[in-house]
């Protein structure tokens, strides 16, 4: 009987013959624009499945060497608010440092993104925003008070805040409620600990 050739003789060879043409696949997914993950996706598009952020937020924490917030207290789960869903998660690279960044679609259906940095406010805003803006006036949110920048011709709007050394936007075409409810969560938050390090206390009523 032939030898079978050695391709097929063990597990471990047909993984590696495998892979390269599963990579080939995803490149062809990927270029036939049917890939879609939470960032760019339509929020009416029911098919856009749901993750639990609380480990991306709790890993970021130990790595990104900024005071992370996960959104939290009554009628949020896991850095999520009830009747929302969080879509997706990503870090980009800007001049000073990275933008962690985690997608939430509002029960209206529309995009509202949460980005944390340390970074220059005018590089974290430029990453989110799309381009270069300027303050176009200020909102109050318990007692603290956001930078409020557009809208843009898109009609998304971005609300920023600058809290213990962190940069902390929300961004996109969600109603105000919806804006103040996301900017509440995460304000009143202490930063998730670091290894090693006890949560700090929440911040307190006074304002900063």
């Amino acid at each position: 009987m032939a030898e079978k050739p050695r391709i097929l003789q063990s597990r471990r060879d047909l993984v590696f013959t495998m892979v390269p043409l599963l990579m080939l696949c995803l490149i062809a997914l990927i270029a036939s624009g049917n890939f879609k993950l939470g960032f760019g996706a339509d929020p009416k598009d029911e098919t856009v499945p749901a993750i639990n952020p609380q480990g991306v937020f709790e890993v970021s924490a130990q790595t990104l060497g900024f005071p992370v917030r996960m959104p939290g207290g009554a009628g949020v789960d896991r850095g999520v608010p009830d009747g929302w869903k969080a879509t997706a998660t990503r870090d980009d690279d800007v001049t000073g440092g990275k933008v962690f960044s985690v997608n939430y679609v509002t029960p209206e259906k529309n995009s509202l993104q949460l980005s944390q940095s340390s970074a220059p406010v005018g590089k974290v805003v430029e990453s989110v925003y799309g381009s270069s803006a300027k303050p176009s006036g200020t909102i109050p949110v318990g007692d603290r008070t956001w930078d409020v920048y557009g809208p843009n011709d898109k009609n998304r709007s971005a609300w920023v805040l600058q809290l213990d050394g962190a940069v902390i936007v929300v961004f996109g075409s969600g109603t105000v409620p919806r804006f103040t409810e996301l900017a509440s969560a995460v304000q009143s938050q202490a930063p998730l600990p670091r290894t090693g390090e006890q949560a700090p206390a929440a911040p307190s009523d006074a304002p900063k």
